[in-house]
């Protein structure tokens, strides 16, 4: 059997002015997100991982408030991410959903990127690191144009 025959899991959000599907995200997702919000990520993920001590994909989908809370742009993109549809008009649209709609999309789409072989603390070091590693580049590239 070949990629092409792989269906993706989903989740279904649905909310009073419909529903929609998201994703797990993909490494295309969480570059992307990492190349527009890189130092913001790390931030929040080193946090994440100070205060959660051990990393579980419960904790994770419990990061959802608190990321909402602090950075709701990167919450509507992750949630743009999630569906397929990384457009500006679909990010404004992530982000004018309800609340509530907004919290079950993030935790959902958590829980689908981060049950994953080797679990939620590896993929968050990786991200953690890629992220690390973007903000070195992007500095750099800063000091050059100095």
């Amino acid at each position: 059997m070949g990629l092409k025959h792989i269906k993706l899991p989903e989740a279904t959000v649905e909310f009073p002015g419909g529903d929609f599907a998201v994703r797990g995200l993909s490494l295309d997702d969480i570059s992307f997100l990492i190349q527009r919000h890189g130092q913001k990520l790390q931030s929040l993920f080193s946090e994440f991982v100070s205060k959660n001590g051990e990393v579980t994909v419960e904790a994770v989908a419990s990061f959802a408030l608190p990321l909402l809370q602090s950075a709701p742009e990167i919450a509507a993109e992750m949630i743009a991410c999630a569906t397929g549809e990384v457009d500006a008009d679909a990010v404004k649209i992530a982000s004018a959903l309800p609340f509530p709609t907004q919290l079950d999309a993030l935790e959902k789409l958590a829980s689908l990127t981060f049950s994953v072989s080797g679990g939620p603390k590896k993929l968050l070091g990786t991200v953690v690191r890629m992220a690390q590693g973007t903000t070195g580049l992007l500095e750099s590239l800063k000091d050059q144009k100095a």
